[in-house]
């Protein structure tokens, strides 16, 4: 008796100390409603990581799919459950937005637990419910936006297009890293990131017929998605061929595939300063010019991951080319600007013992002629007045040969090279290509 009676007495103190809290009620959500609520400080506490919840509850029938969009000031994160087991979860992006879809397996009431995204989240919010309306199944076409459902890697679609021009492909999923995937007349273009975030962008100009579209994401992805096709004009003038006249003074637009190059040529009737620059909103262009002992290329020169050259040039036939850095298909636009050549000649002969001393503008290189009379070993070295960081590029018939930059003592580079009998390209230029300054260059045989 008076073990019972120790029992009920040690039960009515461990109540007293940890009182027993009921987890909170659901409150009712429907299809296209919209209702507000706040985490507080008196919400409902998870005692694994201190958050706090409000639960709703949304009755779906088996196929059924919508999207749950939670909004407002707390930074927060939205999960579903079904019988007790969590189904997904999505956390604010830094728009302070989560997004999440799903898909009824069956019949029943599902449990939506909007809370904060860690113990300190506190705030109001508003929870939204969209239905998803599934793809109807037929082809897709200029102008329309489909929403779809994804569970597996891909899904196909057939994309008619009946008149020629610029067409943009969007795949837009909060849900997975989306992947697109375009075939037909010819092309096989593909695309992962092309898109804001994760999502994905095809640009490619097309012409009227049909073409394989492939929609998906990475590894076994799952969840809504968007997939709209909106359709252009060509741009005047695009290119979209090999060898095209590149202008003096102008601008050309252009299209390349992943992988491809589009080359122009330019032709100097003299001796010139040219600056071209590359741009593209959907590239990272690659500029590279080649003429018929000299290449030079620029990746990010000009704004952004745009390119920029600018170079005095002699008198000749020049090949201009534009590919991608970021292996995806877009246009581009290639502008020229040709000015006469200071001193009207684009290169110095530079003799072997004979000090050269010269001035080196930002942005530009400045070429030299170099005749090596017979084999051997010989030293080139570039001394700057401390404002440049100097380089030397050696060519000879458009190849590289060597470069260098820094000396084992300074930022004057000083090459020694054994070099062959020949006719040499010598670039002076610096490592950072804003700067600009003084510098005396020398080449002597050792």
């Amino acid at each position: 008796m008076k073990r019972f009676a120790a029992s009920l007495l040690a039960l009515a103190i461990v109540t007293s100390l940890s009182p027993v809290v009921a987890a909170p009620s659901a409150r009712p959500l429907t299809l296209t409603s919209e209702v507000s609520g706040e985490i507080t400080s008196t919400t409902a506490i998870n005692y694994s990581d201190g958050t706090r919840s409000q639960l709703f509850s949304l009755p779906l029938s088996a196929g059924q799919a919508v999207t749950l969009a939670l909004q407002g000031s707390l930074n927060g994160a939205l999960s579903v459950f079904h019988r007790d087991s969590l189904l997904s979860r999505s956390e604010s992006d830094e728009n302070g937005k989560a997004t999440l879809s799903i898909r009824a397996d069956k019949n029943g009431s599902y449990l939506v637990a909007v809370s904060g995204a860690d113990a300190r989240a506190f705030g109001p919010f508003q929870l939204s419910v969209e239905p998803i309306v599934v793809y109807d199944g037929k082809p897709l076409t200029a102008g329309r936006r489909i929403t779809d459902w994804l569970q597996g890697s891909s899904k196909t679609y057939t994309l008619e297009v009946d008149k020629p021009g610029m067409y943009t492909i969007d795949l837009q999923s909060s849900e997975f890293d989306a992947r697109l995937e375009l075939a037909g007349n010819g092309l096989n273009l593909e695309d992962d990131d092309g898109g804001n975030n994760l999502n994905a962008r095809l640009t490619a100009p097309l012409q009227p017929g049909r073409y394989t579209l492939n929609a998906g994401g990475f590894s076994e992805a799952s969840g809504a998605f968007f997939l709209g096709v909106e359709q252009a004009d060509f741009p005047e003038g695009l290119v979209s061929a090999d060898g095209s006249t590149l202008p003096l003074d102008g601008t050309v637009s252009g299209f390349i595939n992943a992988g491809e190059t589009r080359s122009f040529i330019l032709t100097l009737p003299a001796a010139s300063r040219v600056q071209l620059d590359a741009s593209s909103r959907e590239l990272d262009t690659l500029l590279t010019l080649q003429g018929a002992d000299i290449t030079l290329s620029d990746d990010d020169g000009g704004s952004g991951v745009n390119s920029r050259l600018g170079q005095v040039l002699d008198a000749g036939e020049y090949n201009v080319s534009v590919r991608s850095l970021n292996e995806r298909a877009g246009i581009f636009q290639l502008a020229n600007a040709t000015a006469p050549a200071p001193g009207g000649s684009g290169r110095t002969e530079l003799k072997i013992g004979h000090e050269i001393h010269a001035q080196l503008r930002a942005g530009s290189r400045d070429l030299y002629t170099l005749d090596i009379p017979r084999k051997g070993k010989y030293i080139i070295s570039m001394l700057s007045d401390g404002n440049v960081d100097g380089v030397i590029t050696l060519m000879r018939n458009g190849q590289e040969v060597a470069q260098l930059d820094d000396s084992d003592s300074s930022l004057d580079p000083l090459l020694e090279i054994e070099l062959e009998a020949g006719r040499y390209v010598l670039l002076a230029h610096t490592f950072n290509s804003s700067t600009s300054g003084n510098y005396r260059l020398l080449v002597r045989r050792k």
